[in-house]
């Protein structure tokens, strides 16, 4: 096997055959490849199910400790295919039926939110939650067996989880399959439940689960994590947790798409005469240049100061949009040098607020007054 068999599980060189068994269960029921659909899905169930079979066998465990290898090789009884391997640990046949696989049963999703800031949704981020769950019985193990005892396997299906029933008809023989209402699809039955699950083989607990936030997230967006929702009463596949995210608003910033966008006000001045100011981003202010004549609607991009695409990629553009800001209230001498500007402009223009006042400007500058 590629790596280690107890890094495989998880545990320490003295973990005890019950954490070897415990944290097998646990890794089997998120990688088995009827549930998870993640990319080295089923070489992971293997490499797991490889590292089981040699740990939970006290002389090849013996071997393996001393030699560091065992070649895959099956002794003491254990089963040379993974499936059956699952099979044995989950109950007999009730995971598996007919030689061939059962489907089985699978857990309710949780569904869970988070916010985070728009710093948080660009260079992504990793945060601990707590989910309150329906996990794996820590009494029994999610066996549903007091302690000293063991599921028995269901003798109305034995084992298989389903009963097949035949009737004649005008057309021949009719075979119907149904669960088995003895053991309710299980495979196997517990005459001497746990007294903490009452024999469902789970409990509700809450755990920390580490969610990771990739770089580029929108509102609204979800984050799947297999084998972190409900375990189903009697075991079997565990469902999702599905984190719902929300990207807080920035003040000054507003998303569109893969590009930041901002409003920067300037006044006429700056606007005519051009400038240089310092904005906001992400990351750290920055200076631009305002371009002499510049207009209400102009705009200036900054490449690499949005958001990347989801998936990988370079940022977007952080776009600065200028808003002139008219002066509204101006005393007598700045009145009369926007007054002169016009003139020399060749503007006509007379603010109602102030009749005649244009004019005498005009005598003054002209030298008839």
């Amino acid at each position: 096997m590629p790596r280690d068999y107890y890094q495989a599980l998880g545990v320490g060189r003295d973990a005890t055959p019950d954490q070897i068994k415990r944290a097998y269960r646990r890794l089997a029921r998120r990688y088995h490849p009827d549930v998870c659909r993640e990319d080295g899905a089923e070489d992971r169930f293997k490499e797991i199910s490889q590292a089981y079979a040699v740990l939970s066998d006290p002389e090849r465990r013996r071997r393996y400790d001393m030699h560091g290898e065992d070649n895959g090789r099956t002794m003491g009884g254990q089963p040379a295919d993974i499936f059956d391997l699952f099979n044995q640990v989950f109950g007999g046949t009730g995971a598996f039926g007919g030689g061939g696989r059962r489907a089985q049963a699978r857990g309710s999703d949780i569904h869970y939110e988070i916010t985070v800031d728009l710093e948080g949704a660009i260079e992504g981020l990793e945060t601990t939650v707590e989910v309150s769950r329906r996990a794996e019985c820590d009494r029994c193990n999610g066996s549903g067996a007091a302690q000293g005892s063991a599921p028995s396997t269901c003798s109305m299906c034995n084992g298989q989880g389903v009963v097949i029933r035949e009737q004649s008809t005008l057309l021949g023989v009719m075979a119907t399959q149904s669960t088995c209402p003895r053991c309710g699809g299980r495979g196997t039955v517990i005459t001497d439940p746990c007294g903490q699950c009452n024999g469902d083989g789970v409990m509700q607990a809450t755990r920390e689960v580490l969610v990771e936030v990739p770089p580029g997230i929108q509102d609204g967006q979800r984050i799947r994590m297999p084998g972190h929702g409900n375990l189903p009463a009697g075991g079997g596949i565990p469902g999702d947790l599905i984190v719902g995210v929300k990207v807080q608003d920035h003040p000054e910033l507003r998303r569109r798409e893969r590009d930041l966008v901002m409003d920067l006000e300037i006044s006429f001045s700056q606007a005519a005469l051009g400038d240089r100011v310092t904005v906001p981003t992400v990351d750290d202010e920055v200076e631009i240049t305002i371009p002499p004549g510049s207009q209400t609607g102009d705009t200036v991009e900054l490449k690499g100061m949005g958001l990347p695409p989801l998936h990988g990629g370079r940022r977007g553009r952080q776009i600065v949009n200028f808003r002139i800001a008219t002066p509204t209230e101006l005393d007598e001498e700045q009145r009369r040098l926007l007054m002169e500007l016009a003139l020399r402009r060749g503007e006509q223009i007379e603010p109602p607020e102030h009749e005649g006042f244009f004019e005498r400007v005009k005598k003054v500058l002209t030298g008839e007054g």
